[in-house]
Order: C-alpha cells, then sequence, then structure tokens
C-alpha cells in the first residue's frame, strides 16, 4: 500500500559549482524534490548571480552564506536551514551536495517512489558510489552523468570514503544536522528511528549514536545509491584543488585524494532511468535567456580557470600526473 504524498526537500551548501548547478538542479526536480534549498558562499565563478536568477524564478531557494566568521560554510548552512524553518517537522530533509546525484531505482526513480517502497522508514542513508574521471582530461559543458560512467564496485570497502553515506531523515525526529546523518535525536531509541540502508534492511543498532559510513552488515544498494562524482575531468580537477573542499576550511587536495577517489572498475548507467526527465527540466531552465547567459558565464569562467592554473609550474605538473594516473 503505498503511503501519502510526502515533501521532499534538499539542502546544499555550495561554492563555485557554477557549470554543474543546472544539471545537478534539473536531476534534483526530475527525481521529485519539492524543494532545492542552497547556501552559497565565497563565490567566485558567476555561481551567486545564477543561483540568484534561479530563485527569482522560484526554481530553487537561494542564500548568501558568506560568512567572515571562522567555522565550516557547511555547517553554518545546516543551522541556519533549521533556523529559518525551511522543512516541517513532518518533511523529508535531504543534505546532500553539488557533486552528488541521488539515482533511486525503485518505481518511476523518484523520492515518493523510495518512501513507498518502505513506507514504515522515517531515515534513509543512501551509500556512495564513487565515480572516477573515466579517462576524461577535458572539461566539457555536457551533463556530467553522462560523461563519468565508470564507478567503484559495489563492494569495496576501502577507501573508506567508497561506503560513506549521506542520509535523509523526517525533520521532526533531530535538532541537528550532520554531514553524513542527523544529531541531536528527539528520539530516545533506533527502534523509534525507523531507520533502513539503500536496501530498505534496519540499520544496526550503534548507527544511532555515530559512525558516518556503511559496513559490511549495513551496506545496500538495491533501492538507492548516491553517485558521487567528486573528480570530473582533469581539468577541472585543478579548479577544485584551487577551490578547496568547499565546505571546510584548511583542506587541500591533490594527487593522493584524486588517486582514491578516481574509481572506475565498473560501468554503471543506472541513473540514466531519469535522463529524459532531467533533459527536460534542464530545457526547460535553458529556455530562460538569462539563465542561459549565465550558465555560459560559469562555463567560461570555468575555462579560464583551467587555462590560467594549467600555465602554473604545480597545477602543470599536476594535471601531467593526472593524465597518466589510472585506476587498475
Amino acid at each position: 500500500m503505498a503511503s501519502e504524498k510526502n515533501r521532499f526537500v534538499i539542502v546544499t551548501p555550495m561554492k563555485d559549482e557554477g557549470p554543474y548547478i543546472l544539471e545537478w538542479v534539473a536531476h534534483n526536480k526530475a527525481i521529485g524534490a519539492d524543494e532545492i534549498v542552497v547556501f552559497s558562499n565565497n563565490c567566485s565563478d558567476g555561481s551567486d548571480a545564477l543561483l540568484k536568477r534561479l530563485h527569482d524564478l522560484r526554481e530553487i531557494k537561494h542564500f548568501d552564506n558568506t560568512s567572515d566568521r571562522p567555522g565550516s560554510p557547511q555547517k553554518r548552512a545546516y543551522k541556519r536551514f533549521l533556523k529559518a524553518g525551511l522543512a516541517r517537522d513532518e518533511d523529508w530533509v535531504v543534505p546532500i551536495d553539488a557533486d552528488e546525484h541521488i539515482n533511486i531505482k525503485v518505481g518511476d526513480n523518484t523520492f515518493q517512489a523510495l518512501a513507498d517502497a518502505v513506507p514504515d522508514a522515517k531515515m534513509i542513508s543512501m551509500t556512495w558510489r564513487l565515480f572516477g574521471n573515466a579517462g576524461v582530461v577535458a572539461y566539457e559543458d555536457r551533463f556530467v552523468t553522462e560523461q563519468f560512467c565508470r564507478a567503484a564496485p559495489e563492494h569495496i570497502p576501502r577507501p573508506p570514503q567508497a561506503w560513506g553515506f549521506k542520509t535523509m531523515f523526517k525533520r521532526g525526529l533531530w535538532d541537528f544536522i550532520g554531514v553524513h546523518r542527523p544529531k541531536r535525536p528527539r528520539i530516545s531509541r533506533m527502534d523509534e528511528a525507523h531507520w533502513v540502508n539503500g536496501s530498505g534492511q534496519p540499520m544496526p543498532e550503534r548507527y544511532f549514536t555515530g559512525q558516518w559510513r556503511s559496513m559490511r552488515d549495513s551496506i545496500g544498494y538495491d533501492l538507492v545509491q548516491i553517485n558521487h562524482y567528486s573528480l570530473k575531468s582533469c581539468e577541472s580537477y585543478l579548479v577544485k584543488k584551487m577551490r578547496g573542499r568547499a565546505h571546510h576550511t584548511g583542506d587541500s587536495l591533490g594527487l593522493e585524494y584524486w588517486t582514491n577517489m578516481n574509481q572506475n572498475a565498473e560501468e554503471d548507467r543506472s541513473v540514466d532511468a531519469v535522463l529524459a526527465r532531467k533533459k527536460d527540466h534542464y530545457d526547460a531552465l535553458m529556455a530562460d535567456t538569462k539563465v542561459s547567459r549565465l550558465h555560459e558565464n560559469c562555463c567560461n569562467l570555468h575555462k579560464k580557470s583551467i587555462a590560467q592554473l594549467s600555465k602554473t609550474p604545480e597545477m602543470g605538473d599536476l594535471l601531467k600526473q593526472l593524465r597518466t594516473t589510472h585506476d587498475e
């Protein structure tokens, strides 16, 4: 029996993701997101202007999250989201990043179909599937999901990030959004959480108080996974390194991170189940001349950054290393 209609609210912090914003928004609309809330910070690639236009068109809700105060922009965004009351207690809150595409594999591949598949669930942990660069060197303005189709095997516990997860949850159960799972429960026991994995199986008791990744007794991809496109092309990775990890302060990216995350062992095109719907949403967004112009500006600024970075000795050497480093 299908559950009654739910409301699904995505929340994300974001910095300098300009070339990828429209595809990401279109994907989330294709899987049935009712609200997309973006907190951007310190953008220099035209992202903020594009996000503002999407906000004005009521396609998303956008907030400037830039601050001179120390601390994680991600945690600041989550606190502001909760304080603003942007989700009701009965709503599903879905905290994800701009390089993550939720891949629902049941029914019509929507959030509602996922909720219907596990009608008693109030929390669902969606495990990452790491997608490598698939040998793509040059940046192109094409869908990420079409360019990068090679991923880690499902059962690969190393590197640790391979089984990291993100957790969607009913707002009324918890008082704090963590990066991988909510914190500060309003409930007192695990059985009250009705917490399942990506295959709809109950999560072990220990997750109630901690842990950020799946293990052999909690891994599951049958109903949903998160396609994690953390690298993209070799050229785009230079821009990511310059930017740093968008939601952390002081983190550095280099060859070690690339090597860990560049997983290309298997082809996985299951996310294409929503490709036609995503294209329709994308085309509708691009039909707005201002959106189209702002998107093109983001792409051009991305290309300009790549050209400038490639000329520096450090980044030039890194690019050569990325070209010759392959997942085996």
